[in-house]
């Protein structure tokens, strides 16, 4: 009976103190009420709290990712704060009294734009009787993970109510329970408990900042959360044993040349043993070469390495004899991992390297030690494989993971170092980007000596236990239709040089699995994306990065449809968004100062994506990293959206009687009258006597077209005519030089103009067929 009245007597003391603090303090009841499901769902991780002013008027703006956002604020500081939300939310059962004694304004968009008046004067009534007011100012919860449009409600908030605006950015909110990712709220599993977020506090802004300039306050700080997070992040191979071990039967790396599925855990207990057999080779090498394709061993031989705490360098096999020479003599490579077979198609021209053939290491290899590895992976805990097994704990996201030589595309290939801490953080964004799912299943054709290749094709599907096809070469059109279409690949990663090999070679129905094809490094023709659509069923979209990004910096997604909410995650003609974790900014190529929406600037790129610098270089890394930043080189602009058009590059420029002419936007517009979806035409700037340098035109047949047709037409499209070519600066050639990732070998092309130039040019026009 004591114990009854005892029990008894505690419940009426909680509920008077509830009852005490929800009429002396009911912020603090809300305070009290929230933080059980905040901490049971969450682990969070505050920046920026000390720029919140203890008293007066502030405002702020966050991005909204989930539907408990709001608590999430609440708790990442200590001021009482009255939310902007939407009004269906808050007659919700068991919500409705505790956002009314938190004083929350409810707004709706579909009542009609007094309503939406009447809640924005709310709003400013509460900051001028000295209150804190957040506003989300995306207007609804991102369905895409990406950061949508700005509304303008607040700036008319803060004109009859000035007060200091901090941005608020909710950093990897999205994929926990409450967010849109892999399905509806709360109908999946929670992918872990707590689900660790960041909140970020942004400096205080004045109260004439506009919605576009905290928007992208915001996008940096969400990049500032996922470098802050790196020192958390494990390096990628640290990461890929806890999945394995995870889930060691699940389907890992498809090797199409021999029919074999490998499972993570054979993966990596191939990549154990293959390490192992490598010690003693390698030694104290520091840094290692691979000379191999996109197949099954390539990517053992980059994990291998990974798992030694070697520096992996994948040759590339595409470009000139010196390029691999200059390569190898940077890095100070010593052995190059490859195949006997590969090396009898593709001859590695680099005397003094010695050549490991992994052929005859798996020869060695027995039937007990595979046997054993694959026990230990299958017995042991993930912990104890990282750290006593393999010994990884000295490998840290500080640590240098691979070195990829830029294209060379505009002179002799520089050596991109790569950080465990820029390869995860990468991988990270594009997981959140893509929405990867363990289900999908990648189909790689991408060579590892180019960023996305590696990145993308080797550790984003490790990481979240999704399988990959590879196959060697992209420009076999039918192979690849037939692999797709025969292992239902789900995700593709190509160029617009390679879409347009399969359009002429692929059937139909090759591509029909496909659930997203995204291609860069090169700009998307709109046309040949709506063929590639019309034929196949499968819209392109286009992404963008470079090696010196890890690689990817922004990219389009599939548009979100649900009812009546519609987002736009793809825009033809742009580069789409930056992806989460990931800030852009387009600014004064001469001040740096950053532009407005529409005004076409340099591309500058932020977050823990950026590279350590070029190796032995850092002359040429001060001149492209700026406070963290680096200069892309990209002419491009943002529209309102948040999209972002690529409209140049700075260094495809003729300087034409004192004048900047784009070449490639005379290139893009050459192509679309030649008609079709090839690159008939190359541009580049040669020496002139009269007016410093004048545009050459290198061409492919062009269907009969004759060279003064095509010059008027081009005449016609409204391009200023300083820069126009003459007919006399039109030249044939029997192909148009790409690199081995389809990207316009512009150095080649600048190589062939002064060739074609220096000779007499024709006196008249000449039928393209000739």
């Amino acid at each position: 009976m004591g114990s009854v009245i005892l029990w008894l007597g505690l419940v009426l003391v909680l509920v008077a103190a509830g009852l005490a603090l929800i009429f002396w303090r009911p912020d603090w009841f809300v305070r009290v009420v929230a933080w059980l499901p905040v901490h049971l769902f969450y682990r969070m991780r505050v920046y920026g709290r000390e720029v919140i002013p203890a008293t007066g008027p502030v405002l702020f703006v966050c991005n909204h990712v989930s539907y408990i956002d709001a608590f999430l604020v609440f708790m990442a500081q200590r001021r009482p704060i009255r939310f902007v939300m939407w009004a269906p939310f808050m007659r919700l059962p068991g919500l409705r009294l505790l956002l009314k004694l938190a004083k929350a304004i409810p707004i709706d968009g579909s009542a009609g734009p007094r309503a939406i008046v009447q809640s924005l004067r709310l709003a400013g009534e509460a900051l001028a009787k000295g209150e804190a007011v957040c506003i989300f100012a995306e207007g609804g919860i991102t369905r895409t993970g990406f950061l949508l449009p700005f509304r303008r409600g607040f700036e008319q908030v803060l004109k009859h109510a000035p007060a200091p605006v901090i941005p608020v950015c909710l950093d990897h909110v999205w994929g926990s329970i409450f967010s849109f990712r892999g399905g509806k709220v709360l109908w999946k599993w929670p992918q872990k408990l707590p689900y660790p977020v960041s909140i970020a506090f942004g400096q205080p802004m004045p109260p004439t900042v506009t919605a576009g300039e905290v928007r992208l306050a915001i996008q940096k700080l969400s990049a500032d959360c996922s470098i802050a997070a790196t020192n958390k992040r494990r390096p990628v191979h640290r990461q890929f044993i806890r999945m394995a071990a995870r889930h060691p039967f699940r389907s890992c790396i498809i090797d199409p040349n021999t029919k074999k599925t490998h499972r993570y855990g054979e993966v990596l207990a191939a990549a154990c043993i293959l390490s192992k057999k490598l010690r003693p080779i390698l030694g104290d090498e520091t840094m290692v070469g691979i000379w191999l394709p996109s197949t099954a061993p390539g990517a053992f031989a980059n994990i291998a390495l990974a798992l030694l705490g070697k520096v992996s360098v994948n040759l590339n096999y595409t470009t000139s004899a010196d390029n691999v020479r200059s390569a190898i003599r940077q890095c100070g490579i010593r052995h190059v991992l490859t195949s006997r077979l590969f090396t009898a198609k593709v001859k590695l021209d680099a005397p003094g390297v010695e050549l490991v053939y992994l052929e005859d290491i798996r020869k060695e290899v027995t039937t007990f030690q595979r046997l054993r590895a694959l026990l230990t992976i299958l017995l042991l805990p993930a912990s104890v494989l990282d750290k006593w097994v393999l010994r990884l704990g000295g490998h840290v996201p500080d640590n240098l993971a691979t070195v990829i030589f830029s294209s060379g595309s505009t002179g002799e290939p520089k050596g991109v170092m790569l950080s465990h801490r820029n390869i995860a953080a990468n991988v990270e964004s594009m997981i959140q980007a893509i929405d990867l799912r363990l289900q999908d299943r990648f189909l790689g054709i991408l060579p590892f000596f180019h960023s996305f290749g590696y990145s993308v094709t080797i550790w984003v599907p490790l990481l979240v236990g999704s399988s990959i096809v590879y196959h060697p070469d992209p420009r076999q059109g039918i192979e690849i239709g037939q692999l797709c279409r025969t292992y239902r690949c789900t995700l593709f990663l190509a160029t617009p040089t390679f879409l347009r090999i399969y359009l002429r070679r692929c059937e139909p129905g090759d591509f029909a699995t496909l659930r997203m094809l995204i291609c860069g490094a090169e700009k998307m023709p709109q046309s040949l994306a709506q063929e590639f659509f019309k034929k196949f069923g499968v819209l392109p979209l286009e992404g963008y990065g470079c090696t010196e990004l890890s690689p990817v910096a922004a990219t389009n997604v599939q548009d979100w449809s649900g009812g009546s909410v519609r987002q736009l995650g793809n825009k033809p003609g742009t580069i789409g968004r930056p992806v989460p974790g990931v800030a852009a900014r387009v600014v004064d190529p001469a001040t740096f100062e950053p532009l407005p929406a529409e005004t076409e600037g340099l591309l500058l790129i932020y977050g823990g994506n950026v590279m350590m610098g070029y190796l032995g270089n850092s002359k040429a890394t001060h001149e492209v990293i700026r406070d963290g930043w680096y200069v892309t080189g990209d002419i491009a602009k943002f529209d309102d959206d948040g999209f972002i058009t690529l409209t140049g590059r700075q260094s495809r420029f003729a300087k034409i009687a004192g004048e900047m002419v784009a070449l490639e936007k005379i290139e893009e517009e050459l192509n679309n009258i030649a008609g079709g979806n090839e690159r008939v035409c190359a541009v580049a700037a040669v020496p002139d006597e009269k007016r410093g340098e004048r545009v050459v035109v290198l061409h492919l047949p062009l269907n009969g077209m004759e060279i003064r047709r095509l010059s008027q037409q081009l005449t016609e499209r409204g391009l200023p005519s300083l820069g126009l070519p003459g007919e006399r600066d039109f030249f044939p050639i029997e192909e148009i030089p790409v690199l081995g990732s389809g990207k316009l070998d512009v150095k080649r092309v600048k190589e062939l103009a002064l060739e074609k130039a220096a000779k007499k040019p024709a006196a008249a026009p000449v039928p393209v067929n000739q």
